[in-house]
């Protein structure tokens, strides 16, 4: 399934191959702004020697539902470490920097908008959006085509939201009525 970025959403020229972590410049509310995607990983020796095609960030996983509750958490917490790197054990993060000071980071979350630069004298500057994240354990050891893909885009609410309600409006009626 192709995905495309929703309108107003301009693409962050994120490039798979170039490995991560992976540095962009984009211009948002008369900034120029450096959108970082790093990964942060819980067993460096595991990524280091895994191999170079083996999946440890999947946005897929990530947007699914957890089904499976943990049961007993402390039976969890006392196992041995698992023998392979799994895809829990990689964490990409989001971190923005506006001329040398950093808007914000956040851990990135396939299909939910990543808001930065929010507080009361800077206002809103820059939203982010991931539709897609595969990071294969090569791209974050050196740059190379081992499978990766990232698809992201970013907006600049200043100029996307002219005239566009933040929140949905209430619809009148009976909203049972609208369903098929």
């Amino acid at each position: 399934m192709k995905r495309v970025l929703p309108p107003g959403y301009s693409p962050l020229p994120f490039n798979p191959a170039l490995g991560v972590p992976q540095q962009v410049q984009v211009t948002a509310g008369g900034r120029s702004l450096a959108v970082s995607l790093v990964a942060v990983t819980a067993d460096l020796v595991a990524t280091l020697t895994a191999p170079p095609v083996a999946p440890v960030v999947d946005g897929a996983s990530e947007e699914s539902r957890r089904t499976q509750s943990v049961g007993d958490a402390r039976a969890v917490l006392a196992a041995p470490p698992p023998a392979a790197l799994g895809i829990s054990a990689v964490r990409p993060y989001l971190v923005v920097v506006d001329a040398g000071r950093v808007l914000g980071s956040a851990p990135v979350v396939v299909g939910r908008p990543l808001a930065f630069g929010t507080s009361a004298s800077s206002g809103l500057l820059l939203e982010v959006l991931f539709l897609d994240l595969r990071l294969a354990a090569g791209s974050l050891v050196e740059p190379g085509d081992v499978g990766s893909r990232i698809l992201a885009g970013f907006r600049d609410p200043a100029v996307s939201s002219a005239g566009q309600p933040r929140q949905p409006v209430a619809v009148e009626g009976d909203p049972h009525d609208r369903l098929d």
